[in-house]
């Protein structure tokens, strides 16, 4: 086992990853993300298995490793609440974009947000989780393990779907769902596709502002404005509602990161919103 105190600097990871021969390597998006800019091709040629977690893994990201360094990053998918393994492909056994089918002794089930009602393969609702490897409730919290743990059955407040092989398919935090003028946008859907049509190098993170007549309305920070906001916006109105759309680009150079290596959307929706406000006023 190789321990680095800071995942953050990539290329020193991507250089030890060659000088010890690493064979597995778990990471988050963003920290694989990194590797891939920063890394040379055969830095990562011992690596037999590589596993993303912890945030959706970008199709760009998947494409990229696969190009320059021949390895299939595969996605494993869950919770502190669940001690913490869900679900998760493995060599042999993956689809693109799917974090894989329930590891043994874990029951999953998706249904309706709004009735609770089971859902059939590919219907896309919430995703709930049964096994022991869920948590007994939170610690002097009654309520909020009521609200979470039902029947056994833990709440994880995620959306997505089970395929017709029962494979897993996250789709993002129901928190991350809006409502604009009625109809409900995935924040993590537009990100997605907008992730595909930016320079490799610029990050970026797609959260919502208020409107008094919609409701909200969807913009996107990004880590630099260096690309063509007009061609972008065009090839995304081909494949978004037009609500879906970002309707502002703000540009935050350091977008904020938690220490999980997730994107802290929370603090950048907080950043948006002072922006927007600003220009409102």
């Amino acid at each position: 086992m190789v321990t680095y105190p800071n995942p953050l600097e990539y290329k020193t990871v991507s250089d030890y990853a060659r000088e010890y021969k690493i064979t597995f390597i778990a990471a988050t998006p963003s920290f694989f993300y990194g590797y891939l800019n920063k890394s040379l091709p055969g830095d990562f040629s011992h690596v037999k298995i590589a596993v993303a977690g912890a945030d959706k893994l970008p199709e760009k990201v998947h494409e990229g490793f696969l190009k320059k360094h021949g390895i299939t990053i595969l996605e494993g998918y869950g919770a502190t609440e669940t001690s913490p393994l869900i679900s998760v492909t493995y060599p042999g056994h993956f689809k693109v974009g799917s974090v894989g089918p329930p590891v043994q002794g874990v029951q999953v089930r998706i249904v309706d947000i709004n009735t609770d009602k089971i859902l059939g393969p590919n219907q896309e609702g919430k995703i709930l989780v049964k096994g022991d490897n869920v948590m007994p409730g939170y610690l002097g919290d009654l309520e909020e393990t009521s609200l979470r743990i039902r029947n056994g059955w833990y709440d994880t407040g995620d959306i997505g779907i089970i395929d017709e092989d029962g494979f897993l398919w996250h789709k993002g935090r129901l928190k991350r769902f809006v409502k604009v003028g009625g109809e409900m946008v995935s924040l993590v859907k537009v990100e997605a596709l907008l992730s595909e049509l930016l320079p490799e190098n610029v990050i970026c993170c797609v959260v919502d502002v208020p409107n008094p007549t919609k409701g909200a309305d969807v913009v996107a920070a990004v880590a630099n404005g260096d690309f063509d906001q007009h061609k972008v916006l065009k090839a995304l109105k081909k494949v978004l509602p037009s609500i879906a759309v970002p309707r502002q680009f703000y540009v935050i150079e350091d977008i904020p990161m938690m220490a999980s290596g997730k994107v802290n959307f929370r603090e950048v929706e907080k950043i948006c919103r002072e922006k927007n406000a600003r220009n409102e006023s």
